[in-house]
């Protein structure tokens, strides 16, 4: 029973969570919080303090899990009391969408329940493998009007299309994986795209998940005492890559919107690899050189607090990423719809290069420490 045993600041943590949950999400919101607290009493699928680099606790890798299932039990529950769903796929997802997603999540969780099973080349190898049999038999979600026409013509040829769009969900997944050491990075990421997506397209899945990931960012960022793991980065990212297609596809939002929306994962991942490669190392090889690792560093030598310095950084990053495209839609400054939106990626990407310029003359990051 001693992992049940909070202390006075556990409890006060837990306190605002409720309060905060209650208030934004409702009978819900208190439900996943709960679910959330008793997960990381547990002691299996523990992350150690070191794996990714800016966190300073022991914490939880199954955060994935709870919100995905969560997510589930809420569409059942949904279905159950008679909610029609839109006529896409089983429960307003389509069916080689849910293949692709529970494929990608199952294969993180083997890595959240034995770390390092499988090395990082066979997990790509395998991601590779599960979205071009997805593609193959669901190739309409592969993006080939976006409104370049180079690029549009290009996309049309099959066997490329299929391709590029394969090598671009891996990449994005795996980007999406090496962010989740900064707290509310990712789960901000995810739950400013479900609102955006539950504005524009309006299915049940978004307003699920923007709920569920409302309550782990909340959870995330006052605790840090849970984080997505593979199971979660692969399956959300799944989910965004996906979503992001599809929306492009059926014209809700434009493809300049969308580069707005995973601007961070997109840059970053992109970066990584061009550094790597300058250094000479393999692409694939982990460091602690992100953007978000150098932010956390210099926010820890002014604040001196650790969980502080990570949640903040996780929340300039998502705030100045996917924030923008948020809370532009929702003020109306520019439609979803608008290719103006490629002016303010490019923005994006020059606040990117200046900020890692800066931040690269303090004092440099170890690079002992794994984060992806």
């Amino acid at each position: 029973m001693e992992k049940f045993v909070l202390s006075e600041r556990e409890l006060g943590q837990l306190f605002i969570m409720l309060v905060l949950a209650a208030l934004l999400f409702g009978v819900s919101g208190l439900v996943g919080m709960l679910v959330m607290q008793w997960v990381t009493r547990q002691r299996y699928a523990k992350d150690s303090m070191d794996k990714h680099g800016i966190s300073r606790i022991d914490a939880s890798r199954l955060g994935g899990v709870v919100i995905l299932g969560l997510t589930l039990c809420f569409l059942f529950i949904r279905f159950v009391v008679g909610h029609q769903f839109s006529e896409v796929g089983p429960l307003g997802v389509h069916l080689w969408g849910w293949v692709a997603f529970l494929l990608s999540s199952c294969l993180g969780l083997i890595e959240d329940i034995d770390n390092d099973f499988l090395s990082p080349h066979l997990r790509l190898s395998i991601l590779g493998l599960f979205f071009g049999l997805t593609f193959l038999a669901w190739p309409e979600a592969i993006p080939r009007d976006i409104g370049y026409q180079p690029i549009d013509w290009i996309m049309s040829q099959p066997a490329i299309g299929w391709a590029l769009a394969m090598v671009f969900c891996v990449g994005f997944i795996n980007a999406v994986n090496m962010a989740d050491g900064a707290n509310g990075l990712v789960p901000g990421i995810v739950f400013m795209s479900s609102a955006i997506f539950h504005s524009v397209i309006g299915a049940f899945i978004w307003e699920a998940l923007a709920i569920v990931t409302g309550v782990f960012l909340l959870f995330n960022v006052i605790s840090g005492r849970l984080f997505l793991g593979d199971a979660g980065s692969y399956g959300l990212g799944t989910i965004l890559v996906l979503g992001s297609f599809y929306a492009v596809n059926t014209q809700w939002i434009s493809v300049e919107f969308a580069a707005v929306m995973m601007s961070y994962p997109c840059i970053e991942v992109l970066m990584s690899m061009l550094r790597r490669i300058a250094s000479g190392r393999s692409m694939l090889r982990p460091d602690n050189q992100h953007l978000h690792n150098r932010i956390y560093e210099r926010l820890s030598s002014i604040t001196r607090h650790a969980v502080l310095a990570n949640s903040a950084t996780g929340l300039l990053v998502a705030g100045a990423s996917t924030g923008v495209a948020f809370l532009g839609s929702y003020m109306g400054w520019l439609s979803p719809l608008d290719k103006a939106w490629g002016w303010v990626f490019c923005v994006q990407v020059m606040a990117y290069l200046i900020t890692y310029t800066l931040l690269s003359r303090s004092a440099p990051v170890a690079t002992n420490l794994a984060t992806d």
